[in-house]
């Protein structure tokens, strides 16, 4: 990248002896200080395993006994249906049992009853007394069918006497507890949820414009950032992107919005997981920023310049620099270390990152006017108009800089376009 902002940046000065602007460049782009930023996302500290416990539609929650936020232990009563109903239904349903099978007995005497009276019977009523017999002994068929029933639905309902108190299986914290069973926009919520506590992982969310590029970074190293100490970190490993299950309701939506502002497309969130190498000193549920690990913590501190830029006379050093009036000076700078794998010296005075400097030619003088490049905005062509786009939600807006003409470029504006010889430009109205 040096080289060629080199090689780009000679061929915009137009050389040494012309009278030309000599181009000078921002030492924050050549020194790599303006890529400190990178591109983050909201996370949120869960638990590696959460407890979803539904409530049966048909029964009446008596007693809860737990509130959101409060710690339980594997074992320990959440909550407890009224178990009076449930012992009126058992006490119903044996009744029921006890009728059908008295039912069955009176219905056994009567056939009895009526295949006597069909031995006696004369031939032209032996059929009526027979179907009246069929009609019984499908009544106690389905009698009996009826008990079967019965007695399952009271097999049921004992368990559920027994199981009327419901317990957490896990050590954890109550997340929430929702009594409505739907959330804001008619989703539907398990009564309770509880969070598994002593091992962590970190959620964040990606809009499915950016979803596949995450995808390709499983495995890759992340750093979590204290929303409140920026220094404060903590490394993990992007461990996964759960493309099956989108986050549901307005507030995890993304709007798209046109350069005149309206809505275009509307698309949906979906969330991905770090594991730490190490969560001392995280909580569940604290709120961190998510950002891929480029070595952005292993950075050098201070300004470290390329020896291209810097003249050495003697002792003394100094760099061709621009000064508050947009005219070149020489610039004495102080020398620190130098690293001999990069050719760089450190900058101890003299230089800032947001200061501009020449690359170093014969024929420099100082009072020169100098044209001014941020980052990689050299070279030649039209400048193109900048669209805006929208942070994705959950990530950190870069902000954007000003990308200057390039010099000796007219900038027509767009009223004041020249229509092409021969052509007859219409009205506006009448487009």
């Amino acid at each position: 990248m040096a080289a060629v902002c080199l090689a780009a940046l000679g061929g915009c000065s137009g050389g040494a002896e012309s009278g030309d602007p000599v181009a000078v460049q921002s030492v924050a782009f050549l020194t790599g200080t303006d890529s400190g930023l990178q591109n983050r996302y909201a996370g949120q500290v869960v638990s590696q395993e959460t407890l979803e416990i539904e409530k049966e539609s048909d029964r009446t929650i008596q007693e809860v006994f737990v509130k959101a936020g409060d710690s339980v232990s594997a074992g320990q009563v959440l909550f407890a249906y009224d178990s009076e109903e449930i012992r009126l239904a058992i006490e119903q349903g044996n009744l029921e049992v006890e009728r059908l099978e008295n039912s069955i007995v009176t219905m056994e005497s009567q056939i009895e009853e009526l295949e006597k009276d069909r031995k006696n019977a004369p031939s032209s009523e032996k059929l009526s007394y027979t179907i009246e017999i069929q009609t019984t002994e499908a009544n106690i068929k389905e009698a009996e069918y009826n008990i079967q029933a019965k007695k399952v639905e009271v097999e049921r309902l004992q368990r559920s006497l027994e199981n009327a108190e419901v317990t957490t299986t896990i050590d954890g914290v109550v997340q929430s507890i929702n009594e409505e069973g739907y959330d804001n926009y008619g989703n539907p919520l398990p009564y309770m949820v509880i969070m598994q506590v002593g091992t962590y992982r970190v959620k964040g969310t990606v809009n499915e414009q950016n979803m596949w590029q995450l995808q390709s970074m499983v495995g890759t190293p992340m750093i979590l950032r204290s929303r409140v100490d920026d220094s404060q970190i903590w490394r993990g490993t992007l461990e996964s992107v759960d493309m099956e299950t989108p986050e549901t309701g307005n507030n995890n939506s993304y709007i798209m919005v046109s350069s005149s502002g309206d809505p275009m497309t509307q698309s949906s969130r979906y969330p991905f997981y770090v594991a730490l190498e190490d969560s001392s000193g995280l909580m569940l549920g604290q709120h961190v920023y998510i950002e891929p690990d480029v070595g952005q913590e292993n950075q050098r501190e201070g300004l470290w310049l390329s020896s291209y830029y810097i003249v050495q006379d003697g002792d003394d050093a100094y760099v061709w620099a621009a000064n508050g009036k947009d005219q070149l000076e020489k610039r004495p700078v102080t020398l620190g270390m130098k690293d001999e794998a990069t050719q760089e010296y450190e900058i101890t005075e003299g230089l800032t990152a947001e200061d501009y400097i020449a690359i170093p030619e014969d024929g420099l003088t100082e009072g020169r006017s100098v044209t001014r490049y941020d980052d990689a905005s050299f070279g030649g062509g039209v400048e193109a108009p900048v669209e805006e786009i929208p942070a994705e939600d959950g990530m950190e807006e870069l902000p954007a800089e000003e990308i200057p003409a390039e010099d000796g470029m007219e900038e027509l504006p767009a009223e004041e376009i020249p229509a092409e010889e021969g052509v007859e430009a219409l009205p506006e109205e009448s487009l």
